[in-house]
């Protein structure tokens, strides 16, 4: 199988359908279901263009809405987490309840509102393992269904279990397979067996296995999730990835740290794993950078990809070519 064309990593137009269909239409983690354990706990992400703010309410439930006043397209919280009482907006201060529904139109004068009409635009949202996923689709499939087997590769593991460490996010023009890894990362090598690194594929996921040698910190699973979600599970811990495309050249890679055990005694061994985890990010930077600048440049169109080695890279394209067309 061919790559895709050298222009599909910098091309403006080809990142504006990537957007739409992959952003607009995909379920996507936003947050961590501990961010939101009490009546008005709320995270806001941006979506490549759509503002979202995901509220805990007063009745248990988690909703989402865009981020985005009825009156003038005022934001209502900034990007990050928060709690609040109600939802006002930083224009005019409209302000909702945390269900979505209109509570004032502040100052607005005479004029008779269609208030039940005003709440916030709604989005789909669903938990699932602890962590956070929204869906801009109205008509999207279930987040389970749409996991699929990939939820099942994760259930023999006790996410649930593990406590949040830290997060971590580095921007770089990425792509991530394993064919490179004795080249690319020395010391990752001597963790895990790279000759026995084998990806299934599948479901929109990829499962990635290398056994880990003796004495390895490194072991468990590396699972991606398309569009832009991966998970490195271990026996102690976990890193939830994800992959935020900023522009036609440029991504913010997202790191989001678990561990079974936070205690003073687990603080050497779980450091050790990030930083194992960021020395590989960084050797990936460094490369993929350079191979970004090259297919800018004019001199290479495409390649040929390995079946043995590359057919996690096949399948992710080929899902690219079918949400975006070409």
């Amino acid at each position: 199988m061919q790559t895709l064309p050298a222009s599909w990593y910098h091309d403006p137009e080809i990142y504006e359908r990537e957007r739409v269909a992959l952003f607009g239409r995909e379920w996507l983690m936003v947050g961590r279901a501990r961010q939101l354990q009490s009546p008005g706990d709320y995270l806001a992400a941006d979506l490549r263009g759509w503002n979202v703010l995901v509220i805990a309410g007063h009745d248990g439930e988690v909703r989402a809405f865009h981020n985005v006043c009825r009156h003038r397209a005022g934001p209502l919280v900034d990007r990050g987490t928060g709690r609040c009482h109600t939802l006002v907006c930083r224009y005019h201060g409209w302000s909702y309840e945390l269900d979505g529904h209109l509570k004032r139109a502040r100052d607005f004068g005479d004029a008779e509102l269609p208030v039940d009409e005003l709440g916030l635009l709604p989005v789909s949202v669903a938990v699932w393992r602890g962590l956070v996923f929204v869906n801009l689709d109205a008509d999207a499939t279930p987040l389970l269904d749409a996991l699929g087997s990939f939820a099942a590769e994760c259930e023999p593991f006790a996410m649930e279990q593990l406590q949040f460490s830290h997060q971590v996010a580095h921007e770089v023009a990425a792509n991530m397979e394993g064919y490179h890894i004795p080249l690319v990362h020395p010391r990752l090598n001597k963790e895990v067996d790279a000759r026995r690194y084998r990806v299934v594929v599948g479901d929109r996921a990829c499962v990635h296995t290398a056994p880990a040698r003796d004495g390895s910190v490194t072991s468990g699973k590396w699972l991606w999730r398309f569009p832009n979600l991966a998970l490195n599970i271990s026996p102690d811990g976990m890193n939830v990835e994800r992959f935020v495309p900023l522009g036609p050249r440029r991504t913010r890679i997202v790191y989001d740290y678990f561990f079974r055990d936070l205690s003073p005694a687990a603080q050497a061994a779980n450091e050790e794993v990030v930083r194992l985890s960021l020395e590989v990010l960084d050797e990936d930077r460094a490369i993929c950078e350079a191979v970004q600048r090259n297919l800018e440049s004019g001199v290479y169109d495409r390649g040929w990809l390995s079946p043995r080695h590359e057919n996690g890279v096949a399948y992710l394209q080929s899902l690219v070519r079918e949400a975006v067309g070409g």
